[in-house]
């Protein structure tokens, strides 16, 4: 019953959010023929490993605006993100995050990459060499860690049925580039 209650609080914000008049800053982009304003209440500076697993939440390729953790625009040394409340060209967001490239590319050069992409290369591979292994009757738990061009991910899946709990982790490596298991381990 609260998720349903949730949902549709969500649900409004999002319908009503973007037409309420609120008091904006704004940041205008130019590229070379394009040009655009971002809106913003708070703009914060993130940190690598904040990015990261704000990437990493992605569930899915969201045509609705709002959804999902993206970035807006590159420019310079800096990297416009957020999550946009507007489904049109006008970017308005709650809080604009910026992120220097500087800091980035060392640690996550592949910032573009989202959380569903690599939770489909992990299930696809585990289809694929683990006997049995299935992702629909077991609760899904991922952590993950960075380091350059390798995710670590650590995936718990974990069953309940009747008074009895099992479980089940896996250790893999994901190369980023390829997006290929490098290494596997079940523990």
């Amino acid at each position: 019953m609260i998720t349903k209650i949730n949902f549709y609080i969500l649900l409004l914000s999002v319908i009503l959010y973007p037409n309420i008049n609120f008091k904006a800053q704004n940041v205008e982009i130019k590229n070379n023929n394009h040009h655009s304003t971002i809106s913003y209440q708070h703009k914060k500076e993130i940190s690598v490993e904040k990015f990261f697993h704000k990437k990493m939440k992605v569930e899915k390729d969201y045509k609705v605006s709002g959804r999902k953790f993206e970035i807006f625009y590159e420019k310079d040394d800096l990297i416009y993100c957020g999550k946009n409340l507007t489904a049109n060209k006008n970017i308005k967001v709650d809080t604009l995050y910026i992120i220097p490239k500087r800091l980035l590319l060392p640690e996550f050069s592949a910032y573009h990459l989202d959380g569903y992409q690599v939770r489909d290369a992990v299930y696809q591979y585990l289809r694929s060499n683990v006997k049995g292994f299935t992702n629909h009757d077991y609760k899904n738990h991922f952590i993950y860690k960075v380091d350059k061009n390798i995710i670590t991910v650590m995936l718990e899946q974990v069953s309940h049925k009747y008074l009895l709990r099992k479980s089940i982790k896996y250790l893999l490596k994901v190369d980023t580039a390829k997006l290929e298991i490098q290494e596997f381990k079940k523990l």
